[in-house]
């Protein structure tokens, strides 16, 4: 082995290092606006979720009755959970909030007991709403069954309009992800073009000469993959610093999933524009390269 042998390789090494770092950076864009698709999906679970019917029980209901449609209705498929609140308990409440023992002033306490009753996240929409109310009407101790509806419209409204921007939004970030990290490779099997075409020249297959550089571009995907998956592991690991309350939204599983497709992303394109550019090459005349 001659003495610049070495030499040569350690270059080629580094002339690969702007081509990794170029599809690290694109993945990581990719896997953080896919953070902001996977937080934005749990945040809207958790408005939803935060949606609240308050059950008023009349006058005359027995606590123990009031307690077995509680039992009732965290049986239910729609439930997330329910909270009762007896007449003391929301004597003392009210007190508090308004600075003052109502109940003595009066002589007697006009509240109801109730159940704050939250659904889970696919069970608020407004068709749902209405049925749920009829059913929860249909006990012959509620009296009342009241909610938001404003706010549920906006709410839906809102993620409706939220949501189909940022499906737009991916298909756009993948589109340009895609183009960049195929501009990225070509530049890089550019320099090369004289190495295949002399391949070629000498007999050598269509699959032998491909085969290399789909490997070396494999390589880069996999490596861009885990720096771009590094990257976005160390930005989501301190953002609780800057966001207080937002690890409450985090999903370990979903994240672990994210991870793995952006590698399986960087890894596919790299070998699918390292193919077609290696083939590209292949098929022009030695003055086209020029």
């Amino acid at each position: 082995m001659s003495a610049t042998e070495p030499k040569i390789k350690r270059k080629r090494k580094i002339s690969y290092l702007p081509s990794i770092i170029s599809i690290t950076m694109v993945l990581f864009m990719l896997g953080l606006f896919g953070f902001i698709l996977i937080n934005g999906k749990k945040l809207e679970q958790y408005l939803r979720e935060r949606f609240q019917l308050t059950v008023f029980f009349k006058e005359e209901a027995q606590e123990q009755d009031i307690l077995q449609i509680v039992n009732q209705l965290k049986s239910k498929e729609f439930t997330k959970e329910t909270i009762y609140v007896s007449k003391e308990q929301a004597a003392r409440q009210f007190s508090t909030d308004i600075g003052q023992d109502f109940v003595g002033f009066l002589g007697f306490n006009p509240l109801l007991p109730s159940v704050e009753l939250y659904l889970k996240s696919s069970y608020t929409k407004p068709s749902q709403i209405k049925n749920i109310d009829v059913e929860l009407r249909r006990y012959p101790q509620v009296q009342d069954v009241v909610y938001q509806q404003s706010i549920l419209d906006v709410l839906n409204k809102n993620m409706q309009t939220i949501g189909g921007i940022l499906v737009a939004m991916s298909l756009l970030f993948l589109f340009i992800s895609v183009v960049l990290i195929n501009n990225t490779i070509r530049l890089n099997l550019y320099a090369r073009r004289f190495i295949i075409k002399s391949m070629q020249m000498v007999g050598a297959t269509h699959g032998f000469i491909i085969k290399p550089f789909v490997i070396k571009s494999l390589l880069h995907g996999l490596y861009g993959g885990i720096l771009a998956c590094l990257l976005l592991a160390g930005l989501i690991s301190s953002i609780p610093n800057w966001i207080e309350g937002i690890e409450t939204l985090y999903d370990n599983t979903q994240f672990a999933i994210l991870f793995v497709v952006i590698i399986i992303v960087g890894v596919i394109i790299s070998m699918v524009s390292s193919a077609i550019s290696t083939n590209h090459y292949l098929k022009l005349k030695i003055d086209d390269l020029y």
